[in-house]
């Protein structure tokens, strides 16, 4: 196979990604996709300064890092694709331990976007293996103590967890570092944590572009930003050149009980760093696709790149056409999925249904084709993956299912500009999906009156509404019978735009009867382009809040607040676990509860809810980010 080693940039080519404008000067990229024969191969430390690990060195203290732990395997699913591996193992009979690193010789990393494509092992959690596997970026050791200079951003996976969060299950650590002292341990950072398996192949990404924020994704969900630590408020910032790293690791050399020999191993397929620029995991993929379109497997900062194979084989391209993305089923289901494929150089030799990591079937032949029979009640993710015949594959978008136990017994929708009545609303053509009108103009005091909608039975039921809204701060009500009853009320978070829309619900009870509704803007400043009224599951009585009811008292104030949130209880809640979600459901935040309170500074203005754990007792409280 011809090899060309040459400085270029594929400016043109990056410029079809939508990275650079044809005005703009030529990025500092790093990229690798680990296409070495080995260990030892000559060019995996001169041309990205790749330096492995070899001998004793920590973490954990003491700990016997082998160079050949490091492999470098053929792709099982991508021909002509390199796969690095990173592997521990433990001797079940002495519980000795061996460990893996790789990281770039010396600190020329700092602002930017960097991201990997990872594969983590769920080995550990059934042998109870204390391994850290992880994809981080780090200043010398020798700054630990030093909050001016000490810089550290990781993502760790501990498939047996030996932190406290969640003992020998399965937890997923993006951490954001200030500083730490090893002896005695003291630590100043901020992190998210989030309880369930991250085994398999996910895309890991992490920008600081801005001098304040620290911005995590894993694949293509933005997970929220850490700009303080949780303890002093200190910035968790980079302030120094870093270098990038891979490790697979024992914490303090944690094994169970097991007398099996074992071997952990964790994969990494392509890491990618782009100077001062942030880059979405969608602008990621395309760039990485855009190398491997050109054989490009290496570049370095100074922009030389390694390319092989000047003409590789193109891509498939793969698209899932059924079911859509929102879809909800009535268990047991039959879900028929349904792709499209082609291939611009070659053929399609199969395309792939997946369930998550989990394959459903296959199909040979277009029109491509699964139906998955007797599905349970649950959420599931679904995508296909084309494979051509010279062996490359694509994955397609995915799409979000819901299975649910029973259809809803009563579902409809409303239509905002079908009001039998109004006051002070105006109508106008809506860019949101379906078309047609929307109500907007809607200033506070200003209503609409929807008549003879009949509610079969009594119970709950679940209010959505499709609203835009450019700053926020809004507040509706849904009354009946000309505000005689208020049924319930629901802020109206920034969409950032009048066209920008998002549906927003809430749980009310209803008694069985024919109304007239009505939306009242008890604040204004928002569109509305629909409304819904489905049956809740279950038909319980009226509560007097919408969040679950707690089993002690939990408040949280100041509310609304700029900088800092605290929750008060009856109870300690030094072991309280808390999670932040923004209007459209997105976790930005999750941990303990740190007794000086969670720092809100980094979040944009809007609502927002808390959800608070603490032992039996459960809460959800609304507060707005000022």
């Amino acid at each position: 196979m011809k090899t060309i080693y040459r400085r270029s940039v594929f400016l043109g080519a990056i410029v079809a990604a939508g990275l650079l404008s044809t005005t703009a000067k030529a990025q500092t990229i790093m990229f690798d996709d680990f296409t070495y024969s080995g260990a030892t191969d000559a060019q995996l430390s001169a041309f990205n300064k790749w330096s492995i690990i070899n001998g004793t060195s920590g973490p954990p203290e003491g700990g016997q890092y082998r160079r050949d732990n490091i492999t470098f395997i053929n792709d099982p699913a991508r021909a002509g694709n390199t796969l690095m591996t990173l592997s521990t193992t433990v001797n079940g009979q002495t519980k000795a331990t061996t460990h893996s690193r790789i990281e770039t010789n010396g600190f020329e990393y700092f602002e930017g976007t960097y991201s990997a494509r990872v594969y983590f092992s769920e080995v550990p959690f059934t042998y109870k293996d204390g391994n850290v596997q992880t994809f981080y970026t780090i200043v010398s050791s020798s700054l630990g103590n030093d909050g001016s200079k000490y810089s550290e951003l990781d993502f760790e996976y501990m498939a047996a967890d030996k932190w406290g969060i969640s003992p020998d299950n399965k937890v997923l650590y993006l951490t954001s570092w200030n500083r730490y002292i090893p002896e005695p341990w003291q630590a100043w950072k901020r992190y998210f944590s989030y309880q369930q398996s991250f085994a398999g192949w996910h895309t890991y990404t992490v920008s600081c572009t801005d001098g304040v924020n620290v911005k995590y994704w894993i694949d293509n969900e933005y997970k929220g930003s850490h700009a303080t630590t949780d303890n002093d408020g200190t910035s968790v910032y980079p302030r120094s050149a870093m270098q990038v790293a891979f490790a697979n690791w024992i914490w303090n050399n944690v094994v169970g009980s097991s007398t099996v020999n074992r071997t952990t191993t964790m994969q990494v397929d392509w890491v990618l760093f782009t100077k001062n620029q942030e880059l979405t995991p969608q602008q990621v993929e395309a760039q990485v696709a855009t190398y491997r379109s050109q054989g490009l497997q290496r570049r370095n900062l100074a922009g030389n790149t390694y390319v092989t194979n000047p003409n590789p084989n193109q891509s498939p391209v793969v698209s899932l056409t059924a079911p859509a993305n929102g879809t909800t089923f009535t268990a047991p289901a039959s879900v028929t999925i349904n792709a499209t494929a082609s291939d611009s150089d070659g053929s399609i030799t199969k395309v792939e249904f997946f369930n998550g990591s989990q394959l459903l079937g296959t199909d040979t032949s277009s029109p491509y084709s699964y139906t998955w029979s007797n599905v349970a009640a649950g959420n599931y993710t679904i995508r296909a993956v084309a494979t051509d015949n010279g062996g490359a594959s694509t994955t397609s978008a995915t799409a979000a299912v819901t299975v649910t136990t029973q259809s809803p017994s009563f579902d409809r929708l409303i239509q905002a500009e079908s009001y039998s009545n109004m006051g002070g609303v105006q109508l106008e053509t809506t860019t949101d999906t379906g078309g047609g009108q929307s109500v907007g103009y809607i200033d506070t005091e200003d209503w609409m009156a929807y008549a003879n909608i009949t509610i079969p039975t009594s119970g709950n039921y679940t209010v959505q509404y499709r609203v835009a809204s450019l700053n926020g701060g809004g507040v509706l009500s849904l009354d009946v019978n000309a505000g005689a009853t208020v049924l319930g009320t629901r802020e109206i978070p920034s969409t950032g735009g009048w066209q920008t829309w998002v549906t927003v619900s809430h749980t009310v009870y209803i008694n069985a009867g024919t109304y007239n509704f009505g939306i009242y803007a008890q604040t204004g400043g928002w569109n509305i382009n629909w409304w819904r009224i489905t049956s809740a599951s279950a038909n319980i009585a009226p509560t007097t809040s919408e969040s679950p009811v707690a089993a002690e008292s939990i408040k949280l104030y100041p509310n609304p607040s700029s900088q800092k949130i605290q929750i008060t209880s009856a109870h300690a809640l030094d072991q309280a676990a808390v999670e932040i979600q923004d209007a459209n459901g997105t976790k930005v935040f999750a941990g303990v509860y740190p007794p000086t309170g969670i720092d809100i500074s980094s979040l944009k203005p809007g609502l927002y809810i808390l959800k608070v754990r603490n032992g039996n007792s459960k809460a959800d409280l609304r507060f707005v980010k000022e």
